[in-house]
């Protein structure tokens, strides 16, 4: 009996003593059995890996991990492997490990950014999506025993209740008649510790697949449609403009020596693009953005160089904007300009929407009101204690991002995006980082008035010696 033989009719065994192969509601599931023995002895060493990191946490590590509450101190330092161990446990991967979605997307395809090659840091807070993506809307069904528990915890919500009704949208909140100007809102940053504050926003068309899954014609044609949006008076008239824009295709900024490029980085509004002349970051592409990349996407910057919103990127549409220069802590300028954008473009536009996950996203960390703030600052004092204050973040519902590109910088972004709206997120953030400042400045006085003291003893005790 030859091997590739023997191992079909091991593989066959177990699919004919499993009951339960599809998913509750079939409308979602392939109906048919995941048969491919390559990528199911892919899926079952990733999952021993996970079985394998699990059980080398230490005992108080991996009692933590158990017992994680919502906005409490989550072992952060954790590699997301290790993390992904608290979900896809043996008896539930038993159980899902043959389904695929209508569009024959896997588990694999689900799990594999937790395992590619150019995760340098594969620890926790540096991924805040956690080492999953969504290839496609059906997953959040078809791997439901996987995925609900695991996108509770994402979202610092109880994994032990039920998923709430998200709420409708509501950037802007009204007050005796009057909405609120969220505008006005500024982080008071006298020591000048903020870089640039970023809001981001996501999308995506009712009508299409994700990009991902989208034929030539489709991704044409869902360009077409959002940039018909965009691209008139009453949408200028909307973000509180007099003209249009510029757009610019992905193959334009991605040219040697781009002239948008640079301008998009140096704005703040640029996304992570792969360099697919590079091998490993090619094939990332491929699982990440499909075989069409570059063509069908794009970038809309406006006439403000405040915000850009780039098309069939992962997601359909993901509105950027971002803080500059003097105005480097105006958060409300940033939330205001993207809350503009999207409540103009819901009224247009029909978008995938869930009626407990809020709306769907390719990266589940955005999924609910598909929002992130994330605000780029200098902590020199909190920084010299990471652990400390990875977790003064952690229980504020906040994810710490230390990364050597920042420049000694780290970012705060917001964990939770799911079961509130969109204000209550940009309240409760912005009270969570201004409390983060507020410690720096309190550490900073401190240090200086035991610098200060010092200098006093040493003088003291030069005066003594002169008496002497």
């Amino acid at each position: 009996m030859t091997r590739a033989f023997a191992d079909r009719e091991f593989f066959n065994s177990l699919i004919n003593n499993i009951d339960d192969i599809f998913v509750p509601d079939d409308l979602h599931s392939s109906r048919r059995h995941f048969q491919d023995i390559d990528i199911n002895r892919t899926i079952e060493r990733c999952v021993s890996l996970i079985e394998e990191s699990s059980k080398a946490l230490s005992g108080t590590t991996a009692s933590a991990l158990a017992h994680r509450k919502p906005l409490s101190a989550s072992p952060q330092q954790l590699s997301v492997i290790s993390y992904l161990s608290k979900f896809l446990r043996r008896s539930i991967f038993e159980k899902i490990r043959y389904r695929q979605t209508r569009l024959d997307h896997n588990l694999f395809d689900v799990i594999w950014p937790a395992f590619r090659k150019t995760s340098r840091l594969r620890r926790l807070e540096e991924d805040i999506n956690c080492g999953i993506i969504a290839p496609d809307f059906d997953v959040f069904v078809v791997f439901q025993e996987f995925l609900v528990s695991l996108i509770k915890d994402m979202h610092c919500l109880d994994i032990n209740e039920d998923f709430k009704p998200h709420p409708r949208i509501a950037f802007y909140p009204m007050d005796n008649g009057k909405r609120l100007n969220t505008a006005s809102f500024i982080f008071d940053d006298e020591s000048n510790l903020i870089q640039r504050c970023t809001v981001e926003c996501s999308r995506n068309l009712d009508a299409f697949e994700l990009p991902l899954n989208l034929t030539i014609g489709q991704i044409e044609q869902a360009e077409r449609i959002m940039m018909a949006k965009i691209f008139n008076n009453r949408f200028a008239e909307a973000i509180r403009e007099t003209e249009s824009g510029s757009y610019y295709t992905l193959t334009e900024i991605l040219e040697e020596n781009s002239e948008i490029h640079a301008t998009l980085s140096k704005l703040g509004l640029l996304i992570q693009l792969p360099n697919t002349k590079d091998s490993v970051q090619a094939a990332e592409s491929l699982a990440f953005n499909g075989n069409l990349w570059p063509y069908g996407r794009g970038v809309y910057l406006n006439s403000a160089h405040n915000m850009a919103i780039w098309l069939n990127c992962q997601e359909h549409l993901r509105v950027i904007s971002a803080s500059n220069g003097v105005n480097a802590a105006n958060m409300g300028a940033a939330y205001t300009c993207v809350g503009r954008v999207i409540t103009f473009l819901e009224r247009e536009l029909h978008f995938k929407e869930s009626y407990f996950l809020g709306y769907l996203q390719a990266r589940p960390s955005y999924l609910g009101t598909g929002l992130k703030f994330t605000i780029t600052i200098k902590l020199p004092n909190l920084i010299k204690e990471v652990d400390n204050l990875r977790h003064l973040c952690s229980v504020r519902g906040l994810n710490l991002i230390t990364n050597h590109i920042l420049r000694q910088g780290v970012q705060l972004v917001n964990m939770q995006s799911m079961g509130v709206s969109e204000f209550v997120l940009f309240k409760d953030y912005c009270t969570a980082v201004t409390n983060i400042i507020s410690l720096e400045k309190d550490m900073s006085l401190t240090n200086s008035k035991h610098i200060a003291l010092m200098l006093v003893k040493i003088f003291r005790r030069k005066k003594n010696s002169l008496v002497d």
